[in-house]
């Protein structure tokens, strides 16, 4: 991933640049970027492009990725110590166990805590990210990967960062086997990421981390229906606005992990400028695969209407289970094996007693004659607001189908909580954008992850023909007092995200139509 700092972070040297290189640093490390020349003439069209594409306006994500990797490091850290505790305990006796318990809760303590700071005399690579021990950047490009090389050894981190040049889907699948899978993998491709997940997902450690960029923004949003139904098998049914571009990416790299018997956990998915970003951590198990399911779901929008309803494709099921040994039976029924024997005793014992002639013969059962009343009508099934109908409700217009997105939260709120404990605690020293970052984790800490899709004010006002005000308390303040909640969208201003249904956030705007009749602009005949 090329990354670029702001501009105090560019250092140029009048010699290099007489010699036809620039000296950019980011964070600990350095590179020298070739600049354009007489053969490379086509490649670009500022003034000082030069054969290997150069991102300037990265570093927000570079950054970011630098922070994530440092706290998964961290996390997996506790995570086996946790799991050794958990061996030593096993074989110890009771004592052992409440200690281990006490050891456990420390170690969930530290999770939140920031890491020590790194000592000067460390690697550049080890200074931002701790514990590594091995990088391999690849790119199908060999102006890119030979740059890569150099770049490293000039950084002092030729003995553990290897460039390699090649396709990176053949890469991947070649490090599918035991002992050669790493435990974090960073796929920034120019464009859409759809081709290399398939692969991804078998490359990467059981428990590791998976960091996705996806730069095919228009695709996503619906411009080009066909294209994101072929890389993705979604249906946009539609609009696509912003709201669901995570959710597409995110059940796409859910789809792909499932044929192995593998799940994704998503730990931090971002909307930014004009791409997405994606943290998740894929896991090997069979049993969780089963719900995959459960957290994918499809949404019902009416064109040009902001009506959000979305129903999920399956729903985990009670386990019914065996009872343990020495549990009593379930009361008022018996069932399964436990009943059956009881049930045959009775039964021979009444038989038993027929035959002493100390019950009556029972009577042969006459079949009723039939009749010709109309069957009872079956209860009428309770309104679920979070199933679709085939028409609105509020507007009268048909629905469509869109989907399947990702139903599930986008993102884990411990994993927030450190990265800004983190942040605040200014370990990361040499990241230049912790302002942004702090600013996006707060944005995100405080929306609703339970409820998946959001309204924007705008759509909301073209749906009543309203002005769009600067500032607008009153729905929010509305749905508060009536018992919902509400929250923003950390790349959205104007989201309204709430648990409340559509008929009651529509009511809320009706009624402030009538208090304020001055908002509304002119409505043509064909508005409903």
């Amino acid at each position: 991933m090329a990354a670029a700092t702001d501009a105090p972070s560019k250092k140029r040297d009048a010699s290099a640049m007489d010699a036809g290189y620039q000296r950019i640093t980011e964070g600990s490390a350095s590179m020298n970027y070739e600049l354009r020349g007489a053969d490379t003439r086509n490649r670009g069209t500022a003034d000082h492009d030069g054969p290997v594409f150069y991102n300037k306006v990265q570093v927000f994500n570079r950054d970011l990725s630098v922070l994530m990797i440092s706290l998964f490091a961290q996390w997996r850290h506790i995570e086996r110590e946790e799991r050794k505790a958990k061996r030593d305990a096993g074989k110890a006796g009771d004592g052992a166990r409440r200690r281990r318990r006490g050891a456990r809760a420390a170690l969930r303590a530290q999770r939140r805590g920031p890491r020590r700071r790194p000592r000067a005399s460390e690697h550049p690579l080890r200074q931002e990210v701790p514990g590594v021990r091995k990088v391999v950047a690849n790119d199908v490009d060999a102006d890119a990967a030979a740059a890569c090389g150099r770049n490293a050894a000039e950084n002092g981190a030729a003995d553990i960062c290897e460039a390699h040049c090649g396709d990176a889907v053949d890469f991947m699948t070649a490090s599918r086997g035991k002992g050669s899978q790493g435990f974090v993998i960073d796929l920034d491709p120019y464009g859409s990421c759809a081709p290399f997940l398939d692969a991804a997902v078998q490359a990467v450690n059981d428990g590791g981390l998976l960091c996705v960029t996806s730069t095919d923004m228009t695709v996503l949003s619906g411009n080009y229906p066909e294209v994101c139904f072929a890389a993705r098998l979604h249906a946009h049914g539609g609009e696509a606005p912003p709201r669901v571009r995570l959710r597409i990416l995110v059940h796409a790299i859910e789809a792909a992990a499932a044929k192995y018997q593998r799940h994704v956990v998503p730990v931090l998915s971002l909307s930014i400028d004009f791409y997405v970003r994606v943290f998740v951590r894929v896991y090997k198990r069979p049993a969780e695969v089963k719900k995959s399911g459960a957290k994918t779901g499809v949404r019902a929008p009416v064109r040009g209407l902001p009506v959000l309803l979305l129903a999920t494709v399956g729903a985990l099921a009670r386990p019914r289970g065996r009872p343990r040994r020495g549990a009593p039976p379930p009361q008022g029924r018996r069932q399964g094996r436990v009943g059956a024997p009881v049930r045959a005793r009775r039964a021979r014992e009444k038989k038993r007693e027929r035959a002493a002639g100390g019950l009556p013969e029972a009577a042969p059962e006459e079949e009723a004659p039939p009749t010709e009343e109309a069957a009872p009508a079956a209860p009428e099934a309770a309104l679920d607001e979070t199933v679709a109908p085939a028409f609105c409700g509020e507007t009268g217009a048909p629905f469509k189908i869109g989907g399947p997105i990702w139903s599930a939260p986008l993102h884990d709120p411990e994993w927030v909580l450190a990265g800004l404990d983190r942040v605040a605690a200014g370990v990361d020293a040499h990241l230049s954008t912790t302002e942004r970052i702090h600013g996006m984790l707060t944005a995100v800490s405080e929306e609703l992850l339970d409820v998946p899709l959001y309204y924007t004010l705008p759509d909301l006002c073209s749906g009543f023909a309203l002005r769009v005000p600067q500032k607008w308390r009153g729905p929010r303040a509305a749905l508060t007092h009536a018992g919902y909640r509400v929250s923003q969208h950390h790349r959205e201003p104007d989201a309204i995200k709430t648990d409340a249904p559509p008929r009651v956030l529509w009511d809320v705007f009706r009624c402030w139509v009538k208090k304020h009749p001055s908002a509304t602009i002119f409505r043509s005949s064909s508005s409903w």
